[in-house]
């Protein structure tokens, strides 16, 4: 019965301490928790420092004495409390002020780390200024989170013991016509005393100010100016802070005076302010609320995703939550009997029915809110981008850099064409906007750009807008990188630096965009490449083509295989007259070199007629060619860049314009793919330690690929029909058919390194494969793999596992192999940090039958990992240990008669 009724208090403090904050450890006393389980005090003092002992709760000596539970708060302050006992609370707040790794807990508000970041920490920062804070104004339309915002800035604050533990939260609501009776509420009147009165520590929260009186205005202003100037009259001892809110501009209705004693103002953004990833979280987090009240699982269609992330709501947040609440009825109904509930199309409010974009090609697909997670698009995004940006570290090369770097856009720009499909109704209008200003300032320089680059551009515009708080966030942290690169380039590419600044200046003008230093080095290296020689060209090459994209596809493909800017291209309507092309063309060419010839290639046999027209109109020879093809245009390209006169071109191209045909296999890229079960953050930061071990630069792509995505997509998954992959290596093998997988403890214990030498030697001689071995062994040790995988320190994670590890044999009963104890410890550091940055694996197949099975598995693991447990403050779900049986019994092959795989399965 006393250890039933010990584990009840446990669990009690540990309940109590969820939302602990400094302002309400009056629960945390023995006399509390006797009432609490209806226990005597004494018995109750006697177990709760019988738990002191156990080191599972805390105790401060005041008066009277609290009892905290040790786990909870450490949690809560992201830090380990010493083991002595605290002599006062003051004692625990200044502990927390100096060991709390956490600026507070805001991860409950969609956005603490997007578009309210600024605003949480201007305001925390004003709320805990000494003594008393800083007088604010918090506004923004109605709907927008103000309360919830000041409300969690005070909880925090009272968590962390910054305000004192007597402090009075004090809401008041304006509205028109009740000033008088809240200001009698406030102040007091006669011989009744008001709030001011009863409490010394305060906090205002003054909501709907717009509608707070010229009387109560002026009473505030007394009161503020009192505390500035230090003298009290009768609130000497004390402290108040102040949070106003409002739905609107304060300037437009608070007096003057009232204003100057108010430092900080801020604006909360509003819904159509916020970024689409950020309008995403919160859809989906008000749809899971509903799914808990329905005790359903409720999936929505990627269509009304979209729509309702596009959507405009009266009431921001309050308009939005509304919407969602009444389609989820709508599809309560129809789920009756049923365990989940599907969000249709049909269910949308007709105001977002009929603003819906059509969509071509793009199927409908389910998603279940309840195991939904953010898509990692993004992610492959800017890890492109910071392949453009790191060949610039390597500053003796700067022209090795700008072509390594234009290749990495170049794959940047297949992904957005073929994997990112974004809809040209998204982009047509910023694509034609970008064309014609890119007209405005390159044709006065005689300057060409690829026709399909203002396409690129506007879809990374887009892109942009949609994830605008990743590649903010991604532009912060790579700040050092973008700078060094940007500053060679303007070195460098002195001329191609102004016009790109001539090109922001009209895209912020005309579009209202403010270009960043990601798109405005791009287009530095695109100007550079494809204008380096272009003024000493004797001949010019435009291809005319109707239809839509016909002529730029052609020529971006022939001027990409040429590596230099040969053909502009016009697109033409059907419906288009001579004439106008005519008048087209004539644009274009006057951009170009005027002593230079020029060859018109054509689609059709009726556009001839152009070259005797071009000619008398720009002076020049023209050449036209008709029946263009990729082929042919490649040929005239080959000659233009050879220097080959107007005729001679002309006269060759014809005479091997004969069709031919034959059957050509697919050429594929050699590629490494690098895979972790931990996300492509791991899979990155384990190819950037392989691409360091090559002795120079190989026609190899390191790519990296989503590790779930192989799992159920297998040898169909579209990477293998686009690439031939050499191997893959990572963390943990997803079993593709016909794919060779290279363990990354095989690299590590010089397993399979054959299998490497092999696959590269086309790229490599022999004493650059040995070159090659030698750095591959020394970058690939294991703590320095460890140091690369994971951001905690690899030494004192590598004891701490190797001992937990060796505790595990020892309840298994059974060595591990080299190999496999090499595997072990990489996957277990995996976890470590998994665990540790809150990403763990949550799912498994089967789980419950793995509980119900291994049960012995699991406690050993327990026991084993303890110390390790305690020393990063985490807990090692069941999903996460039954990843390491599997790890484990996949490596059977590794032990003499799968001796181990047996006993695991006997326990």
């Amino acid at each position: 019965m006393a250890n039933s009724t010990k584990d009840l208090i446990l669990s009690y403090l540990s309940d109590l301490s969820e939302n602990f904050d400094f302002t309400q450890v009056n629960h945390f006393t023995a006399s509390s928790i006797s009432d609490e389980m209806h226990i005597s005090r004494s018995l109750a003092s006697q177990y709760l420092n019988e738990l002191v002992k156990e080191k599972s709760v805390m105790k401060i000596n005041s008066r009277p004495v609290y009892f905290f539970h040790r786990k909870k708060m450490e949690e809560l302050y992201q830090t380990t409390f010493q083991e002595e006992d605290f002599y006062d609370l003051e004692e625990v707040k200044e502990y927390v002020a100096t060991h709390s790794k956490g600026e507070g807990d805001y991860s409950q508000i969609i956005g603490s780390d997007k578009s309210l970041a600024g605003v949480i920490k201007q305001l925390r920062e004003s709320f805990e200024y000494p003594p008393s804070g800083l007088p604010m104004i918090v506004y923004g339309e109605r709907g927008t989170g103000k309360r919830t915002l000041c409300t969690t800035i005070f909880d925090n604050a009272a968590r962390k013991g910054v305000i004192d533990e007597n402090t009075k939260l004090m809401k008041l609501e304006f509205s028109p016509g009740h000033n008088e009776d809240l200001l009698h509420k406030v102040f007091g009147q006669k011989n009744k005393i008001g709030m001011i009165d009863s409490y010394d520590h305060i906090v205002f929260m003054l909501c709907g100010i717009q509608h707070m009186s010229e009387d109560f205005q002026n009473r505030l202003c007394q009161l503020i100016e009192m505390d500035k100037s230090h003298y009290r009259g009768q609130y000497k001892n004390k402290i108040i802070r102040y949070m106003f809110i409002c739905d609107t501009n304060p300037n437009l209705f608070i007096n003057e005076r009232l204003l100057k004693n108010i430092p900080v103002i801020l604006n909360v953004p509003s819904l159509k302010e916020k970024s689409n990833e950020e309008k995403e979280e919160l859809i989906i987090h008000f749809i899971q609320q509903e799914g808990k009240k329905m005790e359903k699982t409720i999936k929505i269609s990627n269509v009304v995703l979209r729509a309702l992330v596009n959507g405009d709501y009266d009431n921001n947040m309050i308009g939005l939550q509304s919407t969602i609440r009444i389609m989820c009825a709508s599809a309560l109904r129809e789920s009756a009997g049923k365990s989940e509930a599907i969000i249709h199309t049909y269910h949308l409010p007709e105001h977002l029915l009929t603003t819906m974009p059509i969509m071509i090609d793009e199927d409908v697909i389910y998603i279940d809110t309840t195991t939904y997670k953010k898509s990692e698009q993004i992610d492959f995004i800017l890890d492109y981008f910071n392949r453009i940006f790191k060949p610039f570290l390597k500053t003796e090369h700067f022209l090795e850099a700008l072509t390594e770097s234009k290749h990495n856009f170049d794959l940047l720009g297949d992904y957005l064409s073929y994997k990112q499909r974004i809809p040209p109704v998204r982009i047509k209008g910023t694509e034609i906007s970008l064309s014609n200003i890119l007209d405005i300032v390159l044709k006065k320089r005689y300057m060409n750009l690829p026709s399909g680059f203002c396409c690129t551009l506007a879809k990374l515009i887009y892109i942009h807008d949609l994830y605008s708080s990743s590649i903010q966030k991604w532009r912060q942290d790579n700040r050092n990188l973008i700078d060094d690169a940007l500053n060679q380039m303007k070195t460098h590419l002195f001329n191609e630096s102004m016009i790109v600044e001539d090109i922001t200046r009209l895209m912020y003008t005309n579009l209202e965009i403010n270009t960043t230093d990601i798109l405005s080095a791009i287009m530095m290296i695109y100007i550079h490449h494809y204008n380096s020689e272009i003024t000493n060209r004797k001949i010019f090459g435009m291809i005319v083509c109707h239809g839509y994209s016909t002529a730029t596809s052609i020529a971006d493909a022939v001027n990409s295989l040429l590596e230099t800017y040969v053909f502009d291209a016009v697109d033409m309507p059907l419906d288009i007259t001579v004439d106008e092309i005519k008048e087209i063309l004539m644009e274009r060419l006057n951009r170009m070199n005027h002593n230079a010839d020029v060859i018109v290639m054509v689609d059709m046999g009726s556009l001839e007629q152009l070259g005797k027209s071009l000619s008398t109109a720009i002076n020049c020879n023209v050449g036209v060619i008709n029946n263009v093809s990729t082929r042919l245009a490649l040929n005239v390209g080959n000659c233009i860049l050879n220097d080959k006169d107007l005729k001679t071109t002309l006269q060759k191209v014809s005479e091997n314009s004969l069709a031919h045909y034959t059957i050509i296999d697919r050429k594929k890229n050699d590629t490494i793919l690098f895979i972790s079960e931990s996300g492509i953050h791991m899979a990155q930061r384990m190819r950037e330690l392989f691409e360091n071990s090559f002795p120079l630069q190989v026609p190899v792509d390191l790519e990296v690929c989503d590790y779930n995505q192989l799992l159920a997509s297998g040898a169909n998954h579209e990477f293998f029909s686009s690439n031939n992959v050499l191997f893959m290596t990572g963390t943990a093998n997803p079993h593709i058919e016909g794919q060779i997988f290279i363990a990354l403890e095989e690299i590590i214990s010089g397993n399979n390194i054959d299998v490497i030498m092999n696959r590269l030697s086309k790229y490599l001689k022999p004493d650059e494969l040995n070159q090659l071995l030698d750095d591959l062994r020394k970058n690939f040790t294991l703590q320095n793999v460890v140091g690369y995988l994971t951001i905690l320190n690899p030494k004192v994670l590598l004891d701490n596992v190797s001992l937990a590890v060796e505790t595990l044999q020892e309840h298994l009963q059974k060595r591990f192999g080299g190999k496999t104890l090499i595997g072990i410890y990489i996957h277990v550091c995996c976890l470590i940090e998994r665990l540790v940055t809150k990403s763990a694996i949550t799912e498994f197949n089967n789980l419950e039958d793995f509980k119900k099975d291994n049960h012995v598995f699991i406690q050993d693991v327990h026991d084993s990992f303890q110390t390790l447990s305690k020393r990063y403050n985490i807990t090692i779900p069941t999903s996460e240990i039954a990843y390491l049986y599997e790890f484990i019994a996949a490596d059977e092959e590794g032990f003499e008669d799968g001796e181990l795989l047996s006993k695991l399965d006997r326990k």
